[in-house]
């Protein structure tokens, strides 16, 4: 029966290393110490069922470094107002405004709207409209079918 173990050996470490920190199996391997005639082998033995140890080492580093670079939105908030505070001690009146407008816009009290008006039809005339139609099929090689225009009054409701 063979031997388990408990402890990965410092090859084995360096790999998992390397591959949480984003590196190819391969090149994680050939990083690792291992032969880089056998490095794409290596690395999918050592990543594999075979080595159960490896596979948790490389999960708890990677949980590790994405726990480290989380950012919520409580310390985000913390901060900001911290910057605001020493903004106002030093008198940096702009810089304090401008990070208590930052807090607001994270925790969602501002809402940045837009509206964009490019050939809006109901602000143009008739003869723009059939200028508009005509560049568009223009620029378009005749792509969009020819036109007939209809006389008419608009209703009202």
């Amino acid at each position: 029966m063979p031997k388990t173990k408990n402890k990965l050996s410092p090859k084995q470490e360096k790999y998992a290393q390397n591959v949480a920190k984003g590196m190819s199996k391969k090149d994680a391997a050939v990083e690792a110490g291992y032969s880089e005639k056998n490095a794409s082998r290596a690395g999918y033995v050592l990543d594999s069922k075979a080595n159960p140890l490896v596979k948790e080492r490389i999960g708890a580093l990677q949980e590790k470094a994405a726990k480290k670079v989380e950012l919520d939105l409580s310390t985000h908030l913390t901060d900001l107002k911290d910057i605001r505070e020493g903004a106002m001690r030093n008198g940096a009146w702009s810089a304090a405004v401008t990070a208590e407008v930052a807090r607001g816009k994270a925790a969602g009290l501002y809402v940045n709207r837009s509206e964009l008006i490019v050939n809006r039809v109901d602000s143009m005339s008739k003869e723009e409209v059939l200028q508009r139609m005509q560049q568009l099929y223009d620029d378009t090689g005749g792509i969009l079918p020819t036109f007939k225009i209809i006389e008419g009054e608009a209703e009202s409701e």
